[in-house]
């Protein structure tokens, strides 16, 4: 007889982040019977979550107004992990910082919030200056190719988000 499986389809929770550039305020957005953009995959709201990032990590979304309705010229987005994963990740690139360089995405929620453009300038800044020192930190790392490869990705998001964008967390 031949036995049954019951497929399970695993959701794994973590942090995704997208990066925009050239925000643009929507004047007259759209909104369904539930509060909800009507347009979401064209415009973007940062509401609650930057509402909560903002009052824990004051001034990080300089630059965005959190009940605003935005478009934008692009985007770029990427999973940053699961949530284990990318506190492995932050943890690393905390060991290999120096002085204040990444500390507004190390001292950062690793779930939910925005950071701004005028917070994004000083990070691109941050990984441009470390990428060499970066690449190099990755070869003493187990999975070090993986730590280096989101180090670019986190770079390319914080220099879109300098072009008067934002980064979002969700």
């Amino acid at each position: 007889m031949k036995q049954k499986t019951k497929k399970i389809r695993m959701i794994k929770m973590g942090l995704d982040i997208t990066a925009y550039r050239k925000l643009k305020v929507v004047e007259e957005p759209k909104f369904d019977e539930y509060g909800d953009l009507v347009e979401w995959d064209t415009q973007w709201k940062p509401g609650g979550s930057m509402e909560w990032s903002e009052e824990h990590f004051p001034g990080q979304g300089e630059g965005v107004d959190p009940q605003k309705v935005y478009t934008w010229e692009e985007a770029f987005g990427f999973r940053a992990g699961s949530y284990s994963g990318y506190n492995w990740w932050r943890a690393k690139l905390e060991l290999f910082a120096e002085g204040e360089d990444f500390r507004e995405l190390i001292n950062f929620a690793d779930n939910e919030g925005v950071i701004g453009p005028v917070v994004s300038k000083k990070l691109a800044k941050d990984f441009e200056k470390n990428k060499e020192k970066a690449q190099e930190f990755s070869k003493t790392l187990d999975d070090g190719e993986w730590w280096f490869g989101q180090y670019k990705r986190w770079q390319e998001a914080f220099e879109m988000a300098a072009d008067n964008g934002a980064v979002d967390f969700h």
